[in-house]
């Protein structure tokens, strides 16, 4: 009995120190140097940052990463190995432009969670720590869920017992984007915490490549869909910012939209009560563009 005690307690003892590492995130000092990030391929890393922010990706690597921002968080993925490439990152509302240096191969990092940090908030970071492991943005979580469902392989999907998949209302084209260049189609909804995210499959119709983005810009190849997207959402977010022409391989990828209601009830549009079908269960085939 002693013995199977002693057997026990050195179990539980090593899940507790594994539990331990795994809660552990790496912390690093913005001081305007580039901040060294490895990417275990396969293997998705969470990048956390004083603001919300967005993304500039080299076309070097376009191909090689998948590439999530939402609400100060970057959640990055490595397809395949690549050389160092240079990110650049800027902040939403302080315009604070960050420099990220990745590298990916087949070896582990040192945490799944960075959290990039400035001098203003290194004194109350350790408050601010706390509040997020008590108080979860479910706007994040369902983004990052759906994602996960359409684009992740099989064996790293997760399952979440407080995200359900619901019918998608809609499964045909639907006005959702203004001025005709663009087809938006929603092909799966899930709901969790009363909210519901929809993953809308963007597709370019038009002859030249677009670039997708939140703000204004002077180049006719981009849009502003901050201006654009008709609807109610609490968020929208990219799985890619960049549509090649129609007909290219890259010509499509999903829009994820958050709403505190379903659907089309965020999008505010009569659609006719033919095109409305049940959604079916399971993963949506798509085309990653």
């Amino acid at each position: 009995m002693k013995s199977c005690i002693q057997r026990l307690f050195v179990i539980l003892l090593t899940l507790a120190s594994a539990t331990v590492l795994a809660d552990a995130s790496e912390r690093v000092l913005w001081d305007k140097r580039p901040i060294n990030v490895h990417l275990q391929v396969g293997n998705e890393r969470i990048i956390h940052f004083p603001d919300d922010v967005r993304y500039w990706l080299p076309d070097t690597v376009k191909r090689h990463v998948s590439v999530l921002a939402a609400n100060g968080v970057l959640y990055i993925r490595a397809m395949e190995p690549f050389p160092t490439t240079r990110l650049r990152i800027q902040g939403l509302n302080d315009q604070q432009v960050y420099l990220l240096d990745i590298t990916a191969s087949e070896v582990a990092a040192v945490s799944d969670e960075l959290i990039v940090m400035t001098k203003e908030n290194t004194r109350n970071r350790s408050k601010e720590a706390t509040a997020y492991r008590t108080t979860e943005d479910w706007r994040i979580r369902l983004t990052r869920y759906a994602a996960q469902q359409l684009y992740a392989p099989e064996r790293l999907v997760d399952g979440d017992s407080a995200i359900k998949r619901i019918p998608v209302e809609s499964k045909t084209s639907v006005p959702l984007i203004r001025g005709g260049l663009i087809e938006t189609v929603p092909i799966a909804s899930w709901q969790g915490h009363g909210l519901t995210v929809t993953a809308v499959r963007v597709r370019n119709l038009s002859r030249q490549s677009l670039q997708l983005q939140f703000d204004r810009s002077d180049s006719l190849q981009a849009l502003d869909l901050s201006y654009l997207v008709r609807g109610d959402w609490l968020t929208a977010t990219l799985q890619h910012d960049r549509l090649g022409a129609m007909g290219d391989e890259t010509d499509t990828t999903t829009l994820y939209l958050v709403s505190n209601r379903s659907f089309v009830e965020s999008l505010s549009l009569p659609i006719d009560s033919r095109v409305l079908q049940s959604g079916q269960t399971g993963k949506e085939e798509m085309q990653d563009g």
